[in-house]
């Protein structure tokens, strides 16, 4: 019984973890690399694969501590139902927080490259308001003014 808890925290993990990934703006498959400028700085995207993973290492450390000095009696089914619901909740929130971070820091070059760019044309503004971080980056790096023979 224990090791079939053990999966279930695990797929409830990575459904949290699922989750994020759809309700935000990194639902590609695989992590990606991205060089944001000015300064070089790389980040990493970490997809779906990446917030399904944090979401099940999080999971397990919870259930872990939890089965260690709980007297949570997770053989009723109140117990399961409150175990699995902890565990989606706690995954979910990890994986967002993981995402959060980089989109922190792609909003922050976004908007250096946003300020230092001429002005745009209302549309892209209008574009640029509602878009999720990496977006409102690639906007903003199009407003930048490129060289001849230069992309």
């Amino acid at each position: 019984m224990t090791s079939l808890l053990w999966f279930v925290a695990l797929v409830i993990g990575g459904v949290g973890g699922a989750l994020n990934a759809v309700l935000s703006d990194h639902a590609r498959l695989l992590p990606s690399i991205v060089t944001l400028t000015p300064g070089g700085t790389r980040v990493v995207r970490i997809g779906i694969v990446g917030n399904i993973l944090t979401g099940m290492i999080v999971t397990l450390c919870l259930f872990w501590t939890i089965q260690a000095g709980s007297t949570l009696n997770a053989n009723g089914s109140l117990g399961l139902v409150l175990l699995g619901l902890s565990d989606l909740f706690i995954s979910f929130v990890s994986a967002r927080w993981v995402t959060n971070e980089v989109d922190k820091l792609v909003l922050r070059k976004a908007v250096f490259k946003a300020a230092s760019a001429p002005a745009a044309h209302p549309d892209t503004v209008d574009q640029m308001e509602l878009a999720p971080p990496y977006t409102l980056y690639t906007l903003a790096e199009r407003l930048q003014p490129r060289r001849a023979g230069h992309r």
